[in-house]
């Protein structure tokens, strides 16, 4: 009777030692599951935010003329006249320096034209290459060579209807009339007829 009664105890001793290594085992395999998971939430963030589009609010500057390295350049924020001339390597010795506003602003897409100091007898005497002599003669803007600047002039053009007058000659040439205007988004009959008789067509 006594035998039976040690290979019971024996018997159950081993149960509970069984189930006390199942429990311990359990627990570390369901904490090696979280590691692993948190491990592979923190790498999809990572690659979350290294798909980050790193394009946006570029600035696009196209500068050309008397500088060194005439070419487009990009920057992080809107740079000023002169931060562009030192990124295309500065000005030339026969550069027209005279007149420009280095600490201008420059909006993005804009285009800058250095002069060279000949050329601005021919210029009124713009070193940025903003002529205008044939439009200073007849009273009118000619639409197809104005500046953004100049076109502001006109009745009920603002800075965006400007830049669009210049990007939709830019993409599809000169206005062959001056009503071709109204193919521009926002210039339709009744702004054209304020500014019809301000306008021409080289």
């Amino acid at each position: 009777m006594k035998e039976n009664q040690i290979k019971y105890i024996i018997a159950a001793a081993a149960v509970v030692l069984f189930g006390v290594l199942w429990f311990f085992t359990g627990q570390k395999e369901n904490q090696g599951s979280r590691e692993e998971t948190d491990i592979f939430s923190n790498e999809t963030d990572f690659g979350e935010e290294e798909n980050v589009d790193l394009s946006k609010g570029k600035i696009y500057v196209h500068i050309t003329g008397a500088v060194k390295k005439p070419g487009v350049y990009i920057f992080e924020k809107k740079p000023r006249v002169i931060e562009v001339v030192e990124k295309a390597g500065g000005f030339k010795k026969n550069a027209a320096t005279s007149g420009i506003n280095q600490a201008e602003l420059v909006e993005d897409g804009t285009q800058i034209v250095i002069k060279n100091r000949g050329d601005t007898k021919t210029s009124g005497g713009n070193p940025l290459g903003q002529e205008q002599p044939e439009q200073e003669k007849s009273g009118l803007i000619d639409i197809n060579t104005a500046t953004k600047e100049q076109l502001m002039t006109l009745a009920g053009i603002g800075e965006s209807k400007a830049m669009a007058i210049i990007a939709y000659r830019e993409e599809h040439g000169k206005f062959k009339k001056i009503e071709d205007i109204m193919n521009i988004t926002g210039i339709k009959n009744g702004v054209f007829d304020k500014i019809k008789s301000q306008i021409r067509v080289s």
